[in-house]
């Protein structure tokens, strides 16, 4: 009789163990929602808690992770450059970020690939990720398990969340720090007016021209004469033409009370009244006014108060 028990639960086991196998990693019954993942912030706490636990735990078979240490002199984007990623990535991978700000000694998680870092407590997730950021199977990497994980994971109590890195994708704000993902919604709500360097920033300066310290209320992106220059975001173009020392320059309103300004540029290409979506060609880069070479000056302000532009143009 005690054979007979036997046989039948290992033939029961058997059964279950092969359904469960030939279940695809990414099979869905019920739909479970994107902010039902694991919060890894609420699971550690710290980010020292978080660090060693990707060491530790978090192995892929094509992403390596490095634990990179601030350095002076070093910023995020500096960092990024460096292991050939981008901002979004190392936002995506870094959850307890504050702010963008780079501290010396500060410890930051950068990935070989660009993408976003998620963890997942059940399978079935998958498919809600894969509809939440418009990807394929084939951007879905999962950290390397132990061979049989997906038949015993729901059976056995697990010690730690599963690791998932979808590729090329964007972070979202259910995955930042409340003061970061205020700063992210702003910050996607504008885009660049153009590609370039970053020539001089928002504050206090010494004048290119006049060489005594002023403020400078904008920043300024150095690129070639008649680069095209887009608008950072809809609106009306409230007014065109000579503007002292910004030379030729466009001022344009947005919603919510945003105010951009594009000065010292070559050319014109638009005019007061026009509504103008974001990206589309309203100049090109010059050197008209106050200026050393050509680039593009760019102001923002929110009801009439300075911003620095940065908070958006990062």
């Amino acid at each position: 009789m005690k054979i007979k028990s036997f046989t039948l639960l290992l033939s029961f086991s058997i059964i279950a163990m092969c359904i469960l196998i030939m279940t695809p990693l990414v099979s869905h019954t019920g739909k479970v929602q994107i902010d039902s993942l694991v919060d890894i912030k609420t699971d550690f706490k710290k980010v020292d808690s978080y660090i060693q636990f990707i060491e530790k735990n978090v192995k892929f078979d094509t992403i390596d992770f490095h634990v990179h240490t601030v350095k002076q002199g070093d910023n995020f984007w500096k960092i990024a450059k460096k292991y050939n990623v981008n901002i979004d990535t190392l936002i995506a991978v870094n959850p307890f970020w504050e702010s963008l700000v780079a501290r010396v000694d500060q410890k930051i998680v950068v990935p070989t690939e660009k993408g976003v870092l998620r963890f997942f407590s059940d399978f079935r997730q998958i498919a809600e990720l894969k509809r939440f950021y418009g990807v394929s199977d084939e951007d879905i990497i999962f950290q390397s398990l132990p061979l049989m994980y997906r038949v015993y994971y729901g059976i056995f109590t697990r010690k730690h969340p599963m690791a998932v890195f979808i590729k090329n994708a964007r972070p979202d704000t259910s995955g930042m720090t409340d003061k970061l993902a205020r700063q992210y919604a702003l910050r996607e709500k504008f885009r660049s007016p153009l590609g370039g360097r970053f020539s001089s920033f928002f504050g206090s300066r010494r004048h290119p021209i006049f060489r005594n310290r002023s403020f400078h209320n904008g920043i300024d992106i150095a690129a070639r004469r008649g680069t095209l220059v887009g608008a950072a975001r809809e609106g009306r173009v409230i007014a065109t033409g000579w503007m002292g020392g910004y030379g030729k320059a466009i001022i344009i309103a947005h919603p919510e009370g945003y105010k951009t300004l594009y000065g010292h540029l070559s050319r014109i290409n638009t005019r007061p009244g026009r509504h103008v979506k974001a990206g589309w060609i309203i100049g090109r880069v010059g050197s008209t006014g106050f200026s050393t070479g050509p680039h593009l000056h760019f102001t923002l302000w929110h009801k009439g108060k300075l911003l620095n532009p940065m908070k958006i143009l990062w």
